[in-house]
């Protein structure tokens, strides 16, 4: 047996080999491009607990505002009820009582906007918990994506260098033409 028909030997199991090494790196990477998109997912999912967090907290503070606010409300026609009373005029009808109702539809209109902002940030609270948990998927669909597109990669490289083998084979006649 002559030296080409060696080497040709040689270059055909290195064609494989590298073929079989590109793969096996292709296939490590393609894992760890899922891990770390897995990992950036579940940053991004911390996000939607934090702004779960964020909504209890708003609504345990509204019921304090609400509470707070009534009692303030209580306090301040308290205070137009004695003021008047003390002054000597009749509290049950007249000026005193017109007070008293402008009073009460100011509060019922704060209390009003209070419930509508609050609403408002609910609103953008789910919003944010929908973007972070959309966001958080898609991140893991694009690290599904990179790791399928180096598997692929990694099994053209195999085919590759298989098919270099064999024509090294077929251009040295190693099989035997």
């Amino acid at each position: 047996m002559g030296l080409v028909p060696i080497l040709a030997g040689i270059s055909a199991v290195a064609s494989i080999a590298g073929g079989i090494s590109q793969k096996k790196a292709n296939d490590k990477a393609a894992a760890a491009a899922q891990e770390a998109a897995n990992f950036n997912a579940d940053l991004i999912e911390r996000d939607v607990i934090l702004l779960q967090r964020q909504e209890k907290i708003l609504d345990a503070n509204a019921i304090l505002r609400a509470k707070v606010d009534r009692f303030r409300f209580a306090e301040q026609q308290g205070a137009v009820v004695a003021n008047y009373a003390f002054s000597g005029f009749d509290i049950a009808q007249g000026t005193p009582m017109r007070r008293l109702r402008q009073n009460a539809r100011e509060f019922e209109y704060d209390m009003a906007v209070n419930r509508f902002n609050d609403s408002i940030t609910r609103m953008q609270i789910a919003d944010a918990q929908q973007d972070a948990f959309l966001t958080a998927q898609l991140t893991r669909m694009e690290g599904g994506a990179s790791a399928g597109a180096l598997r692929s990669s990694g099994r053209a490289s195999l085919i590759s260098g298989i098919g270099q083998a064999a024509r090294i084979g077929y251009t040295t006649n190693v099989f035997g033409q």
